[in-house]
């Protein structure tokens, strides 16, 4: 028989009541003391082991002095009630305080302590990447033992990149620290946005350059240079629209070694030419600025008519590239027809004017503004309350039984909702499900049940059950997604 539980409980008593203590430990900034043993020192902590074996540590009492003025006596604490009593408590600490356990505990060597605080910190403070992303960062690139947290920050950042880039803080953080971001194929950004974050960045770290590029001389292109010589080779300039590199990426070209420079001109001019620089596979991104990647497992989803829903973003068989966005593209029917026409299945998304919800529809033909009616029996429209964790209301043609339902309810209860017998299936409607008119946008059902007249959207039930929208409404923007299937 082993009584561990006893044994825990007297190396408690034993740390609280502080009899026979021997180490006196100094911490933060007012040298708080700390008092405990020794020998649970040396047995617990591989640092602690090494240090109390020279009698130099002593003082003429016999007590064994540590200090530790960069780490808080509080801090501590929670480090000695590990060693001592084997006990951790973090369900009190915030994120960042977390954090700042899990620095000297890696100092001190303690391996199992930073295994399970990482864990506690993944499963229980999803969030505190963004209490403080910049310092954090920063802390945990140049600890090599917080690997688990170094990934999970990093696939965080990679699906929502805003974390960092969202403010001017991330011009802060040193260049290791966002080389391994920009690496990465996974980075939720359009390439344009990171060109414009490494310029930004660049300038950021030579007080002597200022952000008008018109009044730069050649030391000042120079010196950018020299900044981020590192970033260029990751950036898939051939990303990059032709506009966008004549007014953002054209302005430094200097900067630029001059094969990269004809290379992607030679790309721009030539048709189906092949980059020789730089010529890596597009990400795999996701740069909507109105959804995230929760709501592209909740579309993919609805594709495939799942009885029980994708749960990852990385099992889902589709990418969802942004093709049009009304704010950035010109929110006129020239332009939505010239991004989108002739691509595919899409997906619309827009959101309502001053309100977290969200509408759509997914048409998985082409657009090509025939000014006809397409039949299809797997388009659906939706709304989405992005209050309600990603509520929404799926609606498919109109002889579905009971078709407008909740998210939740979608999940718990697909069966009854969708029998897939000939009697159900098959139906009049789906011949209006999607209109396909050259002046207007993304149009669905012959009412119309969803359609973007640009300056206003309507809804008016007929086709699809209706998703509780108002006759006429406006959006604050609105994307589309092309679909495409994986590999």
């Amino acid at each position: 028989m082993i009584f561990y539980a006893d044994l825990g409980e007297d190396f408690k008593q034993l740390y609280e009541n502080r009899e026979n203590c021997d180490v006196k430990i100094y911490a933060g900034e007012k040298l708080e003391e700390l008092q405990t043993h020794s020998l649970l020192l040396r047995a617990r902590s591989p640092y602690f082991s090494g240090a109390l074996s020279q009698e130099c540590t002593k003082d003429q009492h016999g007590y064994f002095i540590f200090r530790f003025p960069t780490i808080s006596a509080s801090t501590f604490e929670v480090i000695l009630r590990y060693i001592c009593c084997g006990i951790i408590d973090l369900h009190e600490l915030h994120g960042t305080e977390i954090l700042k356990v899990l620095i000297p505990a890696d100092e001190l060597g303690l391996q199992k302590f930073i295994i399970y605080v990482q864990k506690f910190l993944i499963e229980n403070r999803v969030d505190f990447l963004r209490e403080d992303p910049g310092r954090i960062l920063q802390t945990i690139t140049y600890h090599e033992a917080f690997d688990d947290l170094k990934k999970f920050c990093l696939d965080t950042i990679l699906a929502d990149p805003v974390i960092i880039f969202g403010s001017n803080k991330f011009l802060t953080l040193e260049e290791n620290v966002l080389l391994p971001i920009f690496k990465c194929d996974e980075l939720s950004m359009d390439e344009i946005e990171i060109w414009n974050c490494v310029i930004k960045w660049g300038i950021a770290q030579d007080l002597e350059l200022k952000d008008n590029v018109e009044n730069y001389k050649d030391q000042d292109f120079k010196a950018l240079e020299e900044k981020i010589q590192n970033f260029i080779p990751l950036i898939r300039f051939h990303e990059i629209s032709m506009g966008d590199f004549y007014f953002r990426v054209w302005p430094f070209e200097k900067i630029l070694p001059e094969e990269l420079v004809d290379d992607i001109l030679r790309c721009y001019m030539v048709s189906k030419a092949t980059p020789r620089f730089n010529a890596y596979p597009s990400r795999i991104s996701f740069s909507s600025t109105l959804i995230d990647k929760k709501h592209l497992i909740l579309f993919a989803s609805w594709i495939d008519q799942k009885s029980e829903n994708y749960t990852k973003f990385e099992q889902i068989p589709y990418e969802f590239p942004v093709i049009y966005r009304a704010s950035r593209d010109g929110n006129k029917s020239i332009m939505f027809r010239q991004k989108c026409n002739n691509q595919g299945a899409t997906i619309v998304v827009g959101k309502i004017q001053n309100s977290e919800m969200f509408v759509g529809g997914y048409n998985p033909l082409s657009w090509t503004g025939n000014d006809q009616y397409s039949c299809s029996s797997e388009s659906f429209i939706f709304s989405i309350n992005n209050d309600d964790n990603c509520l929404g209301r799926l609606n498919e043609c109109d002889n579905y039984n009971n078709c407008s339902l909740d998210y939740d309810d979608y999940c718990d209860d697909y069966d009854s909702y969708f029998n897939y017998n000939n009697e159900t299936y098959e139906y009049d409607q789906s011949n209006w499900a999607i209109y396909d008119h050259t002046s207007y946008g993304p149009t669905f059902g012959k009412g119309h049940d969803l359609c973007c007249r640009f300056d206003s959207w309507i809804s008016n039930p007929d086709t699809y059950w209706s998703i509780g929208l108002p006759n006429q409404y406006c959006v604050s923007d609105w994307e589309v997604f092309k679909v495409v299937k994986k590999g």
